[in-house]
């Protein structure tokens, strides 16, 4: 029995994406319309030119080459998840190092020291959310969304009560 010849794949995909028909591909590379129709159909193959720039993007920022080794490709991608991981590690640590200002303010009734944990709260917010954008780190799922006002400042919370009240809020109402 005749081996099937082989055909490059990874070229034929690139043609398709760039716009040439089932038919030019077949005629041009020698494979049928039906093993051309099966790969775009089990490897999602598309045209329109957005969904390709993202993986093709996707592919360069994480290293990857098509049709580079599985050895490479692994290790490609597991530096790329380790690239990720640090953000959010130092996304953890930044937090960490927030919650000590903030527990300091609060502890010492320091209302100028609270000011400023509240405005580092928020640079800290906008500039995350963005690395999280360029990095794609949970682009499915956006982040839970909480507001805590306080409207009499001449007794601030204690850090306990700040917990507690953070603490009873699971998606309720906060008791007032």
């Amino acid at each position: 029995m005749a081996r099937p010849p082989k055909f490059d794949w990874e070229r034929i995909r690139a043609e398709y994406e760039a716009g040439a028909s089932q038919s030019e591909l077949s005629r041009k590379h020698g494979a049928s319309r039906a093993a051309i129709q099966k790969h775009i159909e089990a490897e999602g193959w598309a045209q329109d030119v957005e969904p390709v720039l993202q993986r093709k993007v996707a592919e360069k920022v994480a290293g990857i080459v098509a049709g580079c080794n599985p050895e490479k490709r692994a290790d490609a991608l597991d530096a790329a998840a380790q690239r990720r991981a640090d953000v959010e590690l130092r996304h953890q640590v930044e937090w960490d190092e927030h919650k000590a200002l903030i527990d300091k303010a609060l502890a010492n009734k320091d209302f100028e020291a609270a000011k400023l944990a509240k405005i580092t709260a928020e640079t800290l917010k906008i500039r995350q959310e963005a690395e999280r954008k360029a990095w794609r780190i949970d682009l499915a799922q956006p982040p839970a969304a909480m507001s805590v006002t306080v409207s009499n400042l001449t007794n601030i919370a204690s850090p306990d009560e700040v917990r507690r009240i953070l603490a009873a809020d699971k998606g309720g109402a906060l008791p007032l």
